[in-house]
C-alpha cells in the first residue's frame, strides 16, 4: 500500500468519526487496499449477544450481512473465541480452525464458504459494559490469508479505527440540546427516543424516559437503547438497517432505503405487545432540525397510558401529513367533520378534503372502517 492510499485511508476514518463521512467509506478504502472479501466493522451487545450494527464492505454480497445479522452471528465460532480476549488481541482463523474443523463446520459450510468468504484476520477493538465492536478483514474464499506485512498494515489501521470510533461515541454522548427538533420533541404526548445508526441514545422524552427506567419492555443499556425481548432486540436492529440512515454495504445500492418502519416490542415475560414506528430523519429532509447527523425517531404506544389518539402517532404509522394526521386522530377520538372544522377554524370542505387522502393512505372508503383501524393500529 502506497503512503498516500493509507494516508487517505486514515483520513476517512476521522472524517467518519466527526460524522463528515459514512463508516463504510473507510472500511472501502480499506477493502480495496488489502483485496478483500469483505472488511467489516461488528457492534455486539454483550447481554444478548445480538448484532447492534454492521457495516460492510468489499466483495461479499448484501444478503450475506443480513443472513449474519438473523441466524450465522450465534453460531460463530470465532466471535465465541474472541469474546473472552482482551481488547486488541488479534485472531487469525486458520490458526485456531484447521481444514478439518471448517469441513464439518454449519458456520463456514452453510454461511461464509458458499457466500465466498474463508479467512479472517481481526480483533475486539472496543470493550464496554454494554457492548463489544469488533473489525475482521475476510478473504475471498481461493484466496491465500493476510501476510505478516499485510497484518501489521490492518493492525494499524485497526488502531485508527479504535480510536475514531471511540471519539464518535463521545460525540454521540454530547447531544445537541440547542436544535429545534428537541424543544419539538418534549412536546409531544407520546413516548419518543431518538438513535443514532448505531443504535445509541440520542434524545428521550420524559414519557420515553418513564419507560426506559421501568425495563421490563426497553431500557438504556450504557447509552445504547435494548429490548427485553430477543426477538425485539434483533427486529429493532433490521428495522434500523431498512432505514439506511448511514451506508451499511458497499454492495447493496440496488434497494432504496425505507422512511419508515413499524417494529413490535414484547416485554421480556408476558404476552403483551407494545406498538413501534421508526422514522427516519435525515438532515437534509429536516432542515438539520436534529443536528447534522442522521437520526430514527421511535415513537412508542402503550395501550391504556394516553387519554386521546396521538395524531403524531397516527401521521408516522400511516404516512400522513400533519394536518391530517390531526382530522384522523379527532375522528377516532368521536368528533364529526363539523366539529373537527370548528376546532381547528378551518372549512368542512378543507377537513373532507383531508380524510380523503386519509382514507386513499389507509385504504379504507368508509369512516367507520378508518376509525376502526386507527383504534386497533394504536391499541396493539
Amino acid at each position: 500500500m502506497s503512503a498516500a492510499a493509507y494516508d487517505a485511508i486514515v483520513q476517512s476514518i476521522y472524517r467518519a468519526s466527526a460524522g463528515l463521512a459514512p463508516w463504510l467509506a473507510a472500511l472501502e478504502g480499506a477493502a480495496h487496499a488489502f483485496d478483500a472479501w469483505a472488511v467489516q466493522l461488528l457492534g455486539v451487545d454483550k447481554r444478548s449477544g445480538t448484532v447492534t450494527f454492521s457495516y460492510e464492505a468489499g466483495r461479499a454480497p448484501p444478503e450475506s450481512g443480513l443472513d449474519y445479522m438473523r441466524t450465522y452471528h450465534r453460531i460463530d465460532p470465532r466471535v465465541a473465541l474472541q469474546r473472552p480476549w482482551p481488547v486488541k488481541k488479534w485472531l487469525a482463523c486458520q490458526e485456531h480452525f484447521d481444514d478439518a474443523y471448517v469441513a464439518t463446520s454449519p458456520f463456514y459450510q452453510d454461511f461464509l464458504i458458499p457466500y465466498g468468504g474463508r479467512y479472517l484476520f481481526g480483533a475486539k477493538l472496543i470493550e464496554d459494559d454494554a457492548c463489544i465492536v469488533l473489525l475482521g478483514h475476510l478473504s475471498r474464499f481461493g484466496k491465500p490469508p493476510l501476510d505478516g506485512d499485510q497484518r501489521a498494515a490492518f493492525e494499524r489501521i485497526g488502531e485508527h479505527i479504535a480510536q475514531a470510533f471511540d471519539i464518535q461515541r463521545h460525540l454521540s454522548r454530547v447531544a445537541e440540546r440547542d436544535a429545534l427538533g428537541f424543544a419539538l420533541l418534549d412536546r409531544l404526548r407520546q413516548p419518543v427516543v431518538l438513535l443514532d445508526p448505531n443504535r445509541r441514545i440520542t434524545f428521550s422524552s420524559e414519557a420515553a424516559k418513564a419507560i426506559l427506567r421501568r425495563g421490563d419492555v426497553i431500557y438504556d443499556h450504557e447509552g445504547t437503547l435494548a429490548c427485553r425481548s430477543t426477538e425485539s432486540d434483533l427486529d429493532l436492529t433490521l428495522a434500523m438497517r431498512e432505514l439506511a440512515l448511514a451506508p451499511i454495504n458497499s454492495n447493496d445500492a440496488r434497494k432504496a432505503p425505507l422512511d419508515r418502519r413499524p417494529i413490535r416490542l414484547r416485554r421480556g415475560m408476558g404476552p403483551q405487545i407494545l406498538a413501534g414506528t421508526l422514522l427516519a430523519l435525515r438532515p437534509k429532509d429536516v432542515m438539520g432540525a436534529f443536528g447534522r447527523s442522521p437520526q430514527a425517531l421511535l415513537t412508542i404506544y402503550e395501550p391504556g397510558v394516553a387519554s386521546e389518539v396521538d395524531p403524531f402517532l397516527l401521521a408516522t404509522t400511516f404516512d400522513l401529513t400533519p394536518a391530517e394526521g390531526r382530522v384522523a386522530a379527532r375522528l377516532a377520538s368521536g368528533l364529526t367533520l363539523e366539529a373537527i372544522a370548528r376546532e381547528f377554524n378551518i372549512s368542512i370542505w378543507t377537513v373532507r378534503s383531508q380524510l380523503k387522502s386519509v382514507f386513499e393512505k389507509t385504504g379504507t372508503n368508509r369512516q367507520a372502517d378508518l376509525v376502526r383501524l386507527l383504534l386497533v393500529a394504536t391499541a396493539f
